[in-house]
Parts: C-alpha cells; structure tokens; sequence
C-alpha cells in the first residue's frame, strides 16, 4: 500500500513539471519565433513482485517460481517522470510589422536522405571583439527575427546578441562613408542585405552589401538546448552548414539523381517587415492544462485515500478494547 503513495507522489510532481512547460508555452505566446515545449514523460522501471518464503500458499497458475521457493506476483509500475521538455520546431505564423528591423523566416526544408528533419535558423553570438569572427563555440541559434541597431550601428537581438553574416562577423549598418543606413536598409529573399544610397537618386538601385545573413541549416533540430526564451545551442553529432555551403551541395546532389526533388533550394526564404510568430496553440494549450490539472487532481485522491487507509490500520483496525 505504501507503494501506492509513491507511485500517485511521483504522478503529481511529473504533472507539476509539465503544467510548467505548458504554462510557460502560455507565456511567450507573443515572443517571436518562439518555439513551443512538449513535456516527455517516462515510466519509471518495473519491478517483479513475488511472495518470498510462502511454500504453503497456492501457486498461481501460468506463474513461474523463483528457486522453487517464491511465486512470482507480477510486475509493478513505481510511477512515471518528467524527462526533458522537448522544443518543436514547426513553422510558426508570420505577421506583418512594417518595421524594417523585423525578418521573418521561413522553411520548408525536406528530410535529408538518412530522414533527419531540418531547420533554418539565424546565426547570433555575444562578441567582445567585433572585429573578429565569432568562434563556433560562441555561436547560438534563433528563429527571432525581431531585431534592432544599437548605439554602434549593429543588428543586435532583444536579448543582446549581435546578428552574424555569412562570415560570423557582426553586421553594421553603415554604408561605405560611415554614414547611417538607418530604415533604408533592405532585404532580400535569400538574405541578401542592401541599402539605397542616401545621396543617391530614388530610381537608383540599392547597393548590395558585401556580407549575406547569416543563415545555417540545422539536422536533428532536437539536439539543440534552449538558453533563454528563443536561443539555441546546438549539440548534436552533425555540424551545421552555411546556407549557401548546404544549398550547393544539395542541388549537386539533386543534378546527380540522387533524389527527385531538391532538399533546400527553393524551400526558404526572409520576408522583411514581418515577424514570424510562436508556434502555440493557445486553445490546445489551455485544454492540455486543463487534463494535466484533473490528472493532477485524481492522484491527489488516490493519496488522499491511501492515507486514510493507513490512519485506520494503524489507529483503528489494531486498537485492543479494554
């Protein structure tokens, strides 16, 4: 019976643990390019019960013994955990900003041919020398694209991470002459940054800048841990590519046979002025908490019930009358 508390204890901390992931779906319902946490739970390993030193009870049958001395019971389930909380990558909805600071990203990138999923992410970094490239190890992941200019002239995060280019340096929005680009700056569909030049005409062509975004493709996107709200590092055993690197080799991959349709190329793009939004589903959100809050509130009973169970063997049942 004591069993029974732990099993129905150990349900209501792993429900606890997942109304929080849920909760906090609920949250950053509004960040950018947030993506959501599903709750994994595991069932803690079986146990083989069997009746230890009962040679006069009856053998139940269709059980085996245990040394000719105990009849195995059966197994037991001790309860379940929390693991991990799993992000989801799916592509989220976009929405329309009008701030040219505001990129949204999106995919459609086909399994590779071993069917691991894949993702486009932006590149960020926290730097200290801006002058240098950022490190590998220095580099983290988001789908945010909701960014600014700081004091310096460069695409900085909410959270303060400088945007990199294609050359993991930070990207500066000046023109050549050092002046502020400011809202003239422009964004193609492939990352491709330009900016009108102010002294120039307005039926002049934008000048192209000689950095790209920053864009990589990641396999296995579960591999990668959430720091922060919509950053990512990433830890699995496939490196990520540079976009333009990913794309040249899928579409040699392509021209060869390989596959009929192509992985990468032409499954993307960057739309400026828009945001792409958190991928929750606030109305099954709300009725996965809601199940999670009566799960919670039936092993409660079953506690409260095995408690009072208890109280009466020990109290009640035993009591020698005078």
């Amino acid at each position: 019976m004591i069993r029974g508390l732990y099993t129905s204890a150990s349900g209501m901390l792993a429900l606890q643990n997942r109304h929080e992931a849920l909760a906090n779906n609920i949250a950053n319902i509004n960040t950018p390019g947030y993506k959501q946490d599903v709750g994994l739970m595991r069932a803690f390993p079986e146990q083989l019960i069997s009746r230890i030193r009962d040679q006069q009870g009856p053998d139940i049958q269709g059980m085996p013994t245990m040394n000719g001395q105990a009849a195995v019971i059966g197994r037991l389930h001790t309860g379940v955990y929390m693991s991990e909380a799993l992000p989801v990558f799916g592509q989220g909805d976009i929405a329309e900003t009008r701030n040219p600071y505001d990129v949204a990203l999106m995919d459609n990138l086909q399994r590779d041919e071993d069917g691991n999923e894949q993702r486009l992410f932006f590149s960020v970094a926290k730097l200290e020398d801006l002058t240098q490239p950022a490190d590998p190890e220095q580099i983290r992941y988001t789908r945010n694209g909701n960014w600014d200019v700081n004091f310096d002239g460069y695409l900085v995060t909410p959270d303060g991470y400088y945007v990199l280019g294609n050359d993991n340096q930070a990207i500066r929005i000046n023109d050549p002459a050092g002046v502020k680009v400011g809202e003239l700056l422009q964004i193609g569909l492939q990352g491709e940054l330009m900016y009108k030049d102010p002294a120039g005409e307005p039926e002049d062509p934008p000048v192209l800048m000689d950095q790209r975004l920053g864009l990589a493709v990641i396999t296995k996107p579960q591999m990668m841990v959430r720091e922060g709200t919509s950053v990512f590092r990433y830890e699995g055993d496939i490196a990520p590519a540079a976009l333009e690197e990913a794309e040249i080799e899928d579409l040699t991959a392509f021209g060869a046979g390989e596959y009929a349709n192509p992985l990468i190329a032409g499954r993307y793009g960057l739309k400026q002025g828009w945001i792409e939004r958190a991928n929750v589903d606030p109305a099954q959100t709300m009725t996965d908490m809601m199940a999670v809050l009566r799960a919670y509130e039936a092993n409660q009973r079953v506690l409260t019930t095995i408690d009072g169970t208890l109280d009466k063997a020990a109290n009640e049942i035993g009591r020698v009358n005078g």
